[in-house]
């Protein structure tokens, strides 16, 4: 009795410290900041006139990236907000299959230079789905997954067209 007694002890004390672990190791300290936005993203510069690229790598066999598409889902929101933000525009860069590379037909032409790009850096099979937002051609975020989609990058978006509108606003 007294040693299942002391096994029950233990489990319990294990557990206490293992969930002390879990909430120790995500507490922030009260004045540290916290957001969701890449740091890239506060430190880029956009002009007026720049147009935020959002690129979409996806595949027709990826659950993910069709879970994406449609008008109720991330593509869905993105078309609806861009209407009233003109300075950004959506490229799917829809390749076979998961399995396969990605060509340079797989491309829409606007996005030519990334192709070229992806193919001297030897990045022809990027997961899927994968996000990557660009501003004159210049890398801003890429990211991957479907959570990603919520979490940092349709976010980041939001805040270089805020970010754009508020320089334009002040001159």
């Amino acid at each position: 009795m007294r040693n299942s007694m002391n096994a029950a002890v233990k489990c319990v004390l294990a557990t206490l410290l293992a969930a002390l672990a879990v909430v120790f190791v995500n507490a922030r300290l009260p004045n540290e900041a916290h957001s969701a936005v890449p740091a890239k993203v506060s430190r880029t510069t956009i002009a007026e006139g720049d147009v935020i690229t959002l690129v979409v790598h996806s595949a027709p066999d990826c659950k993910y990236c069709v879970r994406w598409m449609g008008p109720l889902a991330g593509q869905g929101h993105f078309k609806s907000w861009a209407r009233t933000h003109p300075g950004a525009q959506l490229f799917i860069v829809e390749r076979a299959s998961i399995a396969s590379n990605e060509t340079p037909d797989d491309y829409p032409q606007p996005l030519r230079w990334l192709s070229e790009q992806n193919r001297k850096e030897q990045r022809l099979h990027p997961g899927t789905p994968m996000f990557e937002v660009f501003v004159a051609q210049n890398l801003i975020v890429r990211s991957y997954g479907l959570d990603s989609w919520d979490d940092e990058v349709f976010p980041a978006i939001k805040d270089l067209d805020a970010r754009r509108s508020h320089l334009g606003a002040s001159r």
